[in-house]
């Protein structure tokens, strides 16, 4: 039987409610136990509610002071290192979606331009009514795809050339009929 989905919002009913603090409590301290052996980790809970007169340590109060005390001895770099907050987060986050929107409109524009570039050389638009920003890109996206099929033909000549002074004749394969007749069965 699989589990369902559960909304994660505050449990009214107060009986419901601790039940669920007891379990998840629970759960959480297996998997700390987990983690700690798995990964040999030193680690610690601690876990303060209301509906228990002293906070719930593990392994030990002891074990969890000493780690909280190894932790607070780290240079305080040391300690801050992975730590985000929440306006850092965001505003790390809002910069890289602007960089991608700035990406994805270069790649419209080039697309853009493409479209048009084909459309005028197949005579269905007239260079005389465009903006002139966008003859210029035109010019150079055609010069910059001039320069890539310049440096593919020079890139296939000299793959030719290798395979010629390898004894090659040609660089397209043989053609199976060139060895006469098979006999397959």
């Amino acid at each position: 039987m699989t589990r369902g989905k559960i909304k994660l919002e505050y449990i009214a009913n107060d009986a419901e409610r601790r039940a669920s603090f007891k379990k998840r409590k629970k759960g959480i301290m297996n998997k700390m136990n987990e983690l700690c052996t798995l990964c040999d980790i030193r680690g610690c809970i601690i876990i303060n509610s209301a509906y228990e007169p002293q906070p719930t340590v593990w392994p030990s109060p002891l074990d969890a002071q000493q780690i909280i005390s190894r932790f607070r001895e780290l240079p305080e770099m040391d300690q801050t290192q992975r730590l985000f907050n929440q306006e850092s987060y965001t505003i790390q986050r809002v910069q890289k979606s602007h960089k991608l929107a700035e990406k994805f409109q270069r790649i419209n524009r080039l697309m853009d331009m493409e479209i048009l570039m084909h459309q005028c050389m197949a005579g269905l638009l007239s260079l005389q009514n465009s903006p002139l920003n966008d003859i210029t890109e035109m010019g150079r996206l055609a010069e910059q795809n001039m320069l890539d099929i310049v440096a593919r033909m020079e890139e296939l000549e000299k793959n030719r050339a290798t395979t010629l002074q390898m004894g090659g004749t040609s660089s397209s394969p043989p053609r199976d009929d060139a060895a006469g007749p098979s006999f397959r069965n």
